[in-house]
């Protein structure tokens, strides 16, 4: 009987600290996933800056005019950080800004994806 006792405890100490290690490498794939998440915000986010920066840089130079297509914007800048109003304005705007703070650029297009106007903001 004293062995079918241990035996069932044992037994019942086995599966419990299964189950708990099945529990914690769940938990531990769920931090490894927000891990990962995270490092791609962050690369995300110094890709952001790098085409606020070319953005920028366009704006100080000559080489803006109207009539460059959004296609052509890529090329030089990259991709801005979103399209509002239907993809007539276009969204740069370095990691250290919000959607609602800090300095922007937006680009207008026509209908035609031809760029009209541009403006460089900072909003507090």
């Amino acid at each position: 009987m004293k062995y079918i006792y241990i035996c069932i405890v044992t037994l019942f100490i086995l599966v419990f600290s299964n189950i708990s290690l099945l529990h914690a490498a769940g938990d531990i794939r769920k931090l490894k996933g927000l891990a990962d998440s995270m490092d791609s915000m962050e690369a995300q986010g110094k890709k952001d800056g790098i085409n606020y920066q070319k953005a920028d840089a366009l704006l100080s130079g000559s080489d803006i005019n109207n009539g460059l297509t959004g296609s052509d914007l890529v090329k030089i800048c990259g991709k801005p950080v979103a399209k509002a109003d239907n993809g007539l304005r276009w969204v740069y705007k370095p990691p250290t800004s919000t959607f609602f703070k800090g300095e922007k650029i937006y680009f207008y297009f026509d209908k035609d994806q031809k760029l009209i106007d541009w403006e460089k903001v900072y909003q507090k």
